[in-house]
């Protein structure tokens, strides 16, 4: 199998890609195997790195196909346009990050949609990986192409590109399938009997075959202790740890398709739930942890587990977020818990304002306890609060509903006049976010019209221009985009090929307003050959077969029908649960996976107490005057793909190592405390190096090797911990910090091949002289085209900005640079080697360390 290493073919041509690391993996926890496993999925996210890093189907998927022994999991996301345009210059088909495996060489590549907008960044993937996206172009030598996910819900328009779709959750079906698939492939199967093997499982829809939904049996009854490996080498879009304490949600909104999809509500226990919140902090090294499902409100005895939660991690200070509130479930106990840690913001989803259309789409939403809310979240400290709306929902746009309604108002005009109530009774900061309604699939509302562009676009110009722009700030979706949505949304098999073709057209990333190209998505509709606008905007009668016919997440359609008619007479439904009134079909198909309120509050009370009433031993230290710390200096390469790290993710990333070692560090002060860690450098992206500086302090004395064996456990493999001293410092002395010690650095100019030549010719121009005497730079020859440079801090941006200009080319298309050491000064401003200075610096803390040593025998008291 060929393995491409990025870092030999393209070099420090990746200075010229955004963000190069998003294509290089080797991220801390990592799964790594070999050739001599049979059977190699590729996990593809058909969006960037920092967005498919954030999604957590992502995690579930590659660390439950990597417990097989017979499967390799990798991951692959799409290419921003800069890096697919690299790609094309050079002739690399793109690849896997684990390895490097051309995707083109997988046995599968799996595709995880939750937003239909994905299949232009699906389209990318395989061009650039020089697979043909059409199904009829491919061949045995090509890999399977199979999807899942909320997004394939209506396989439709996919028809003519996928081998398959797996409708439903991953958890255990999903893995047990590709285990089968593996085990086959090693006894010799071809492609076209793994294929069969595919349509034969009841889960996974082919062209003309019913496929129904997988259900996660045991969800809630075991704990995912790894889930959150990998850990991201630079910031994803969310940026925590989480926990997915629920699935599916009781509420039953109507517009909701994920509501139809996770259905049934299963909670996960809280006994599992703790055990994560450990490992999460522990092994993860997060501080921000989000307890997410559908409607974290609606998780029984959540004020109870946010008690434990905050008892056991608060002293570590670690938050604990709950993204999806509804307001019905915000109560302001709940919400002083949220706020003992660190106060996340209030956002509320309203989707529509009127009591009545509530009552329509399933939804209670009050004014009075919402305003009593925010009135009451203002003493505590809030001062801001996000809403949700959505305009096109039929309780104020379809004529039946209408018809049964005394309302003479707009829903814009409500909107409006709901919010100018809340911001005159409340007098809270205003955010507001109002997007289209898009039917979907599998809904009640599935076969309900779409707002036409012009519609959606005059309700939104009207909400913007009625809202003082001092007391909010207001926010809409794109009608095109939400329009574009709708294409595929409900399509068939030609909406497919239309994304297709704006996809030939240029068209990708289409989710990110820089990327969306309006004037090439036109082009594509216009030529489509048939009225697009008509067939997204348009009802779909009673008798219409739906393209989804062939899907079911096991709601019946008589329970959508019976739920339509509810809205119309504004009638609400009992929320879901294992004895309802009104069954929507689900629990018939899969029989006792409910679990009740007793049974979570009974879980409650069997925690043993040693996991329920003990702190997490990871909590912060400040310094607050402690006589007596031991400071750590340290040296560490950065190489291997991790000079294209930047350094604000570097410094994250030593952090959360830091608090996966739990050695005594000292902590910064303030609201939201970080280690007390300094580098003595910022080193330009691109760079690489065997010495840069840092430096830490403990509470605690260790040994050296004991510090570096700990750390270097914890960080990615890039980055090694390569030597270091411990000394003990006081208060009585001032602590010099690095950056005031730094010189500057020695490094290794290699000059690249068509510049090689004429290195001499720089080295002896005027304008080098000049620098050289100005900074005393030391530059000596070591063969052609090679040299070692010693330059102090403030000559070294001018020394490469001299480069440069003599070549005329950006720096590194010159000069390939290899730092090989971080130099520190003297009193006199001499060059010194960091250890020897700060060894000498350590020498002046001992006159006082028999008192310190007296005074922290009284402080530890």
């Amino acid at each position: 199998m060929t393995h491409i290493n990025p870092l030999e073919i393209f070099g420090d041509a990746l200075l010229d890609v955004q963000a190069p690391s998003r294509y290089l993996g080797g991220e801390y926890g990592q799964t790594v195997k070999d050739d001599s496993v049979p059977f190699t999925f590729v996990m593809a996210f058909p969006d960037l790195y920092e967005i498919g890093m954030s999604n957590q189907a992502v995690h579930i998927l590659y660390n439950g196909l990597n417990k097989s022994p017979y499967v390799r999991c990798e991951r692959v996301f799409a290419p921003d346009t800069d890096f697919e345009e690299l790609l094309k210059e050079r002739n690399i088909p793109l690849f896997s990050l684990e390895t490097g495996i051309p995707l083109y060489e997988a046995d599968c590549i799996g595709f995880s949609i939750g937003y239909e907008l994905g299949i232009t960044g699906m389209f990318t993937i395989l061009e650039a990986a020089h697979i043909p996206a059409l199904k009829k172009d491919r061949d045995e030598t090509h890999p399977i192409l199979i999807a899942g996910g909320c997004g394939v819900t209506n396989p439709a328009p996919f028809t003519d590109f996928l081998d398959a779709v797996f409708i439903g959750e991953a958890e255990d079906e999903f893995f047990k399938l590709f285990e089968t698939l593996a085990l086959k492939k090693k006894e010799g199967a071809s492609k076209a009997e793994l294929l069969e093997l595919l349509a034969q499982n009841k889960y996974v829809w082919i062209p003309g075959k019913k496929a129904e939904k997988a259900f996660d049996k045991q969800f809630g009854q075991y704990a995912s202790l790894k889930n959150f490996y990998p850990v991201p080498t630079i910031k994803p879009v969310q940026n925590h740890g989480v926990i997915e304490i629920m699935r599916g949600c009781p509420n039953g909104c109507r517009f909701c398709h994920a509501g139809i999809y996770y259905r049934p509500q299963r909670t996960k226990d809280p006994k599992f739930i703790l055990q994560e919140a450990e490992a999460l902090v522990r092994e993860g090294g997060f501080r921000e942890i989000s307890l997410t499902s559908l409607s974290s409100g609606d998780y029984p005895c959540i004020d109870k587990l946010l008690d434990i939660l905050t008892k056991k991690f608060s002293k570590a200070n670690v938050s604990f977020q709950l993204p999806s509130l509804k307001v019905n479930t915000f109560t302001l106990p709940l919400l002083e818990k949220l706020s003992e840690v660190r106060k996340s913001g209030l956002t509320f989803a309203i989707e529509t304002p009127s009591e009545a259309w509530q009552l329509s789409v399933n939804k209670e939403v009050y004014t009075n306890k919402l305003i009593e809310i925010i009135e009451e979240a203002k003493k505590r400290g809030w001062s801001k609060a996000k809403f949700y709306f959505m305009v096109g929902l039929p309780p104020a746009n379809d004529e039946r509903h209408i018809k049964k309604q005394d309302n003479p108002k707009t829903e814009e005009q409500e909107i409006v006049d709901f919010l100018l109530e809340i911001q005159e009774k409340t007098h809270i900061q205003c955010s507001v976010n109002v997007g289209t309604f898009i039917p979907k699939p599998h809904t009640p509302y599935e076969r309900i019209r779409q707002l036409t562009m012009e519609e959606s676009k005059e309700k939104m110009a009207f909400i913007h221009k009625s809202l003082p722009r001092g007391k909010f700030k207001v926010s809409t979706h794109d009608e095109f985009v939400s329009f574009v949505e709708g294409i595929i949304s409900r399509g068939d098999s030609r909406a497919g090929h239309l994304f297709y073709s704006a996809f030939k057209k240029g068209c990708r990333l289409d989710a990110w307003e820089d990327h969306m190209r309006k004037d090439l998505w036109q082009e594509a509709i216009s030529e489509a050959g048939w009225d697009v606008e008509h067939e997204v905007t348009r009802e779909r009668s009673d008798d219409e077969i739906l393209p989804w016919n062939d899907i079911s997440l096991g709601a019946s359609p008589v329970f959508f029908k019976r739920e339509f008619e509810k809205s119309v007479n504004q009638e609400l439904t009992d929320r879901c649960s294992e004895h309802c009134k009104t069954p929507c079909g689900v629990c018939n198909v899969q029989k006792n996976i409910h679990v009740h309120k007793d049974s979570v509050e009974n879980q409650f009370d069997e925690l043993p107490e040693d996991l329920k009433n003990s702190c997490i031993t990871t909590a912060p230290i400040r310094e607050n005057n402690i006589p007596l710390l031991y400071r750590v200096l340290f040296s560490f390469t950065k190489n291997n793909g991790a000079q294209f790290i930047p350094h604000l993710a570097m410094q994250e990333m030593i952090h959360k190592a830091f608090l996966r070692t739990e050695l005594p560090i000292i902590f910064t002060d303030g609201f939201n405390p970080v280690p007390r860690m300094e580098l003595a450098t910022c080193i330009s992206l691109g760079t690489e190096s065997f010495d840069e500086i840092g430096s830490c302090l403990l509470r605690y004395e260790t040994t050296p090797e004991i510090f570096m064996n700990k750390l270097n456990d914890c960080l990615p493999p890039q980055f090694k911990i390569t030597k270091c001293i411990i000394y003990p410092v006081t208060r009585k002395k001032k602590r010099v910090s690095l950056a005031t010690q730094l010189y500057g650095s020695e490094y290794i100019y290699l000059f690249k091949d068509q510049y090689s030549k004429n290195a001499d010719d720089f080295f002896n121009c005027s304008s080098y002289s000049e620098l050289k005497a100005k900074y005393q730079i030391y530059a000596q020859k070591i063969k052609d085209g090679e040299y070692s440079v010693k330059v102090c801090f403030e000559g070294d941006r001018p020394l490469r900005d001299a480069i440069s200009e003599f070549f005329g080319e950006k720096i590194h298309k010159i000069i390939h640079i290899v730092k090989t050491k971080t130099v520190a000064r003297d009193e006199n401003g001499k060059p010194l080697d960091y250890f020897e200075r700060f060894s000498y610096l350590a020498s002046l803390h001992e006159h006082f360390l028999k008192k310190a040593r007296q005074e922290l025998a009284v402080f530890d008291k």
